[in-house]
């Protein structure tokens, strides 16, 4: 960590706050729902970025095993547009199998409407109980909010990238914010379009 003063889920809620990515009212449902260690010191950096979940500003691309990859992206899409505020609306979506009679097969093309705008991005994940994680953090970030300057960027680990990918909703100032106050980067956008 870069910060001196110690992270915990009160300084988030601080940080947060501050950055106007969430309410007061927000900072306090989620330091309620987590009193029992919300003054708790958080010393790993991945964990600090987890805990931007609670708060309503990220999401997360399992790593692990989610049984259904092809319906789980819906899942997915449809959590990140609703931490948008309705500035996004995911709609259409349907996942082209390579081999449609292959339940377990995980290969395909997944299809979705944002805000109406067709998209679609090749999945290439051998087995149907894991995700393709590159092209779900490429669809996440192909959410567009329009003349909102927020956009998701995903936080960048340490080490070999074995847990779950952390997409955080946040503005280029309050991205710096996040990384000034408590210390965590952003990588650079996979998609282009």
């Amino acid at each position: 960590m870069t910060t001196s003063q110690s992270i915990t889920y009160v300084r988030i809620a601080e940080v947060l706050t501050e950055l106007g990515m969430i309410t007061e009212q927000t900072a306090r449902r989620v330091l309620d729902e987590f009193v029992d260690f919300a003054a708790k010191p958080i010393e790993d950096r991945y964990e600090v970025a987890s805990a931007l979940e609670s708060f309503d500003v990220a999401v997360s691309i399992h790593a692990d095993d989610v049984d259904f990859a092809d319906a789980h992206y819906e899942w997915l899409l449809n959590e990140a547009a609703n931490l948008t505020g309705g500035k996004v609306t995911v709609s259409d979506y349907r996942f082209d199998k390579s081999y449609p009679d292959d339940e377990d097969c995980g290969l395909g093309t997944m299809h979705f409407a944002c805000n109406g705008k067709p998209l679609s991005f090749g999945i290439e994940q051998e087995s149907n109980d894991y995700l393709d994680m590159g092209a779900a953090q490429e669809a996440i970030e192909a959410l567009d909010l329009g003349d909102d300057p927020r956009e998701f960027r995903r936080f960048e680990q340490e080490g070999p990238d074995l847990s779950d990918d952390i997409m955080v909703l946040a503005s280029a100032e309050q991205r710096e914010g996040l990384l000034r106050l408590l210390g965590l980067t952003f990588e650079a956008r996979w998609y282009q379009g």
